[in-house]
């Protein structure tokens, strides 16, 4: 049925790019925010921004969905009157085709990130501090340390 459809092509098309976009994006996020993670001294802020990043992983995509209309709708949303109280005309997000692609993959993402940067984090934690030592040593720079190590 889906290949006899008409329609086929840009299904197949969007979910492969979709896909794409989530595995890639998300490394990137996640990697990056889990360097972050490690690169502060604080462990108590550590915990603190861990639980707080998990807290999306875990809830259900009906409730992102309301969190979402919570905050686009064009009569009640936060942003439209956020806008309405600049003096700047209201977005209609649900008739605006183009934003929902990067909308979709912004909510993929930040749903998802905190379970892999944590994952991502662990492993950095794994690393042998002598090799952030020696790299010291040899007069690495902060960012060539980050780059080169970890």
């Amino acid at each position: 049925f889906l290949f006899s459809s008409r329609d086929a092509f840009i299904i197949t098309r969007n979910t492969v790019l979709y896909n794409l976009g989530f595995i890639f994006l998300g490394l990137v996020v996640s990697v990056g925010i889990a360097i972050i993670l490690s690169e502060l001294r604080s462990k108590r802020m550590v915990k603190i921004f861990q639980t707080s990043m998990l807290f999306p992983y875990f809830l259900s995509w009906v409730i992102i969905s309301f969190f979402t209309d919570a905050f686009l709708n064009i009569d009640t949303g936060v942003f439209n009157h956020l806008l309405e109280s600049l003096g700047l005309k209201e977005v209609n997000f649900y008739a605006d085709l183009g934003i929902w692609p990067y909308l979709l993959l912004f909510l993929g993402i930040w749903k998802g990130f905190g379970y892999s940067s944590v994952m991502y984090y662990a492993t950095i934690m794994g690393i042998d501090p002598t090799y952030y030592e020696a790299a010291t040593v040899d007069g690495a720079s902060k960012w060539q340390r980050i780059r080169n190590v970890t």
